[in-house]
């Protein structure tokens, strides 16, 4: 009988989480789908490429 009962729990365990594993989300290679990233905007990655432009001309060699 313990046997049997652990079997059955074993089963059920398993099933759930193989159902747990059911939310798949599927990519397009190339597309981006996830939230809208401000500091990825066009303004923005010019904004730091100014930044680390001033920054790096003020160093020199040593």
């Amino acid at each position: 009988m313990p046997k049997k009962s652990f079997l059955a729990l074993f089963g059920a365990g398993s099933l759930f989480l193989l159902t747990a594993c059911g939310d798949v989300t599927m990519y397009e290679p190339g597309v981006y789908k996830g939230k809208h990233d401000e500091s990825a905007t066009e303004e923005a990655v010019q904004a730091r490429t100014s930044d680390l432009r001033d920054r790096a001309s003020g160093q020199t060699d040593r």
